[in-house]
C-alpha cells in the first residue's frame, strides 16, 4: 500500500490501524469517520473533513 509517514500520523492520532490491504484500511477510516466524522446536522465536522481528505488520498494512491 503507498501511504506517507505524515498519513500515517493522521491514522494513529485518530485511533485507525493501518492494515496490510488497503480496501480494509479504507473500511476503517470510513468506520471513523462514521464513528466521530460529523456534526449534529450530518455535516462533516473537521475531524471528518481530515479522514475524509485522507481517504480519496489513499483511494486515489492505490
Amino acid at each position: 500500500m503507498n501511504i506517507t509517514d505524515e498519513q500515517r500520523k493522521i491514522l494513529k492520532k485518530h485511533g485507525v490501524d493501518v492494515l496490510d490491504a488497503v480496501d480494509d484500511t479504507l473500511l476503517a477510516i470510513d468506520d471513523k469517520i462514521t464513528e466521530v466524522g460529523f456534526n449534529a446536522d450530518y455535516s462533516l465536522n473537521e475531524k471528518g473533513r481530515e479522514l475524509q481528505k485522507l481517504y480519496d488520498e489513499l483511494y486515489a494512491a492505490n
